[in-house]
């Protein structure tokens, strides 16, 4: 077992290379159509979207990567870098950056995809010590999973951050030696998991913790280290906690000011529902697995539609699996956990795994608990922690394939799994997706106008309605489009006000110039109110007063304002920097040791 590497020989380094070409040629070949639909639609969310990467591109221009605390494309004003789910510092608004949103998008998509695959093989070769087949299904069950494509499809681009599960996995479980580089690892970690903070994933981080969790203790059951991952975990929530401890801060001071807890929370009305729920999201189509599911929801405020019901591997994992459990009852292999150590770890996982399923179930004192609960209370689709199961479910499958069958049969099976995967998905249903409706060409058309006019971007007016002429052709804007000309959107699409502006007030605003003064007010929001508001001597959603004219101006042309912010905060970004700046010094010396033991041994390879 010892001799197993990352990549055994040549040949299974091309052989695997080669899958993993095959496996994206077939899944650019079957998402591709969705980016755009029929050359200029994209999915509902990025009427949200694409507009923001668009005014982190008109920050970018006068600022740099300073932080957007705040934006004035949106809600006549609003936080940006305190609102949990802005995504300044990740990677699509980098590619829109340097690119296009559409590209951001579709790219990002393929970039997530590949993570997916390599981090699940690499998890399956270095940590389970499995066969390069079992690697391979499942990072391609991984690859293929209909969580992140579908998201992606609909708009829900903060999700791409769960691609990151198996690596912040490995990174806490490789066995390695020696301090630097246990150290090293779990700095990585660190800064992974800060990513998922900065990336927008909101309230699912702890889904996604759970998720490592599982992979850890299903690990732990196999032999590995349970000591090390704690240590390294311990170091990499400090790193991670460092690096965000910024936006962390921010984001619970506005959340105290805009709580999102007063929506209810559907669930299946029995425990056997949600199983049966669990059941179709993993294994059917969304749109069927939408079907069933909903008749059994209670308590629904929300359509539920189908990408909210996308977790699935496909009918051929759900095969394989019943034939590989057969197997397993009929050599009477399965063995119960031997020893305290043993059940405790497998006690632990049914613990981990029965929480996203109590979570999702439905029962009036059960809800009015959970309602109660600081950050969970604010989630509005419980079922999304069915992203738990995404991983564990692939590395069980993987590891059933390890132990039931050997040579030429495993690696046939696992080929014949992913085979029947790939050709499930193109064939899947998906009349939903292909009916989105945000047109994309206004946005793209002022994206290549800032790319040529960097630095000219500025909000001059408020209003709800306004239109961009091409040619001769005139296309009204939609919500938060209106930034192109100029306009802030004053009924704007921000989930963080609530998904209909409940938390939302348009007192005192009037269409037209942002820096008009009535009463001694001007015609824009002062978005310090709704983090700082005591520090600011202010309230949330209060505007700008005829004395911060400069700072108002200022705020209306994408560049910094002076504003205030609590003491909290303060030792906050000098965490953020402290850890920044340890955090490199870590990586370097790393490198650098890591640069030596390569000299060294290319002296020896010439020695010798």
């Amino acid at each position: 077992m010892k001799g197993i590497t990352l990549l055994s020989t040549g040949r299974t380094c091309v052989m695997v290379v080669g899958l993993f070409a095959l496996l994206l040629v077939a899944y650019h070949l079957i998402y591709a159509p969705f980016f755009p639909i029929d050359g200029y639609r994209l999915g509902h969310d990025y009427a949200a979207v694409f507009p923001n990467w668009l005014d982190g591109r008109y920050w970018f221009a006068n600022n740099g990567l300073e932080p957007p605390w705040f934006s004035p494309s949106f809600c006549a004003g609003q936080p940006f870098f305190a609102d949990p789910q802005s995504a300044f510092y990740a990677l699509p608004q980098m590619i829109t950056l340097v690119s296009d949103p559409l590209t951001a998008a579709y790219s990002s998509l393929l970039i997530c995809a590949s993570l997916m695959f390599w981090g699940g093989y690499i998890l399956m070769r270095r940590v389970f010590l499995t066969s390069p087949a079992t690697a391979c299904l499942v990072g391609g069950l991984l690859m293929f999973n209909g969580f992140l494509p579908h998201r992606m499809i609909a708009g829900h681009t903060s999700y791409q951050a769960f691609s990151l599960v198996p690596w912040v996995a490995l990174a806490l479980l490789i066995p390695i030696e020696g301090r630097l580089a246990k150290a090293t690892a779990g700095v990585v970690a660190g800064v992974l998991i800060a990513y998922w903070v900065q990336s927008g994933l909101g309230t699912l981080i702890v889904a996604a913790a759970l998720a490592v969790l599982v992979i850890a203790l299903v690990a732990a059951m196999r032999g590995a280290s349970m000591r090390s991952f704690v240590t390294r975990s311990m170091l990499a929530s400090i790193v991670g906690l460092g690096l965000s401890a910024s936006k962390l801060v921010a984001a619970m001071s506005l959340l105290s000011q805009l709580p999102r807890d007063f929506y209810p929370l559907p669930g299946a009305a029995t425990i056997a529902d949600t199983l049966v729920m669990l059941l179709a999201c993993l294994f059917l189509p969304s749109q069927a697995a939408q079907q069933i599911g909903v008749p059994r929801l209670a308590n629904l405020m929300w359509a539920a539609a189908p990408h909210e019901w996308a977790y699935g591997f496909g009918m051929a994992a759900a095969v394989l699996a019943v034939l590989l459990l057969y197997s397993l009852a009929r050599n009477r292999a399965f063995k119960l956990p031997s020893g305290g150590r043993q059940w405790l770890l497998f006690s632990a996982i049914i613990v981990v795994l029965a929480w996203p399923l109590a979570f999702s179930t439905w029962q009036a004192d059960w809800n009015a608990f959970l309602k109660s609960l600081p950050l969970l209370g604010s989630t509005s689709f419980p079922l999304r922690w069915f992203i738990v199961y995404i991983p564990f479910t692939a590395i069980c499958l993987g590891l059933l394939l390890e132990s039931q069958l050997r040579g030429r049969a495993r690696t046939l099976a696992a080929l014949a799994c992913l085979a029947g995967t790939v050709i499930l998905s193109a064939i899947e249903p998906r009349g939903y997706y292909e009916q989105q409706g945000y047109d994309i060409r206004p946005i793209m058309i002022a994206n290549e106008y800032a790319r040529s006019h960097p630095g000219e971007a500025r909000i001059g007016q408020l209003g709800t309605e306004a239109s961009l002429q091409v040619g001769d052709n005139q296309t009204n804007l939609g919500s938060n489009d209106t930034l192109i000309v100029g306009m802030s959107q004053v009924y704007c699409y921000n989930p963080i006000f609530g998904y209909r502006l409940e938390k939302f007030s348009a007192e005192g605003l009037e269409s037209g110039d942002v820096l008009k003064e009535t009463d001694g007010y001007l015609n824009l929001k002062n978005p310090a109110c709704y983090v700082f508001p005591k520090e600011n001597g202010c309230s949330p959603g209060d505007r700008f007063r005829s004395d911060q004219f400069e700072q108002a101006r200022a705020f209306a042309g994408y560049r910094p304002f002076a504003f205030r912010t609590s003491r909290l905060q303060d030792y906050a970004s000098i965490a953020t920097l402290a850890t920044l700046v340890g955090t490199a010094v870590i990586l370097c010396a790393w490198l650098v040791w890591s640069g030596c033991l390569l000299v060294r041994w290319l002296k020896m390879r010439r020695s010798s």
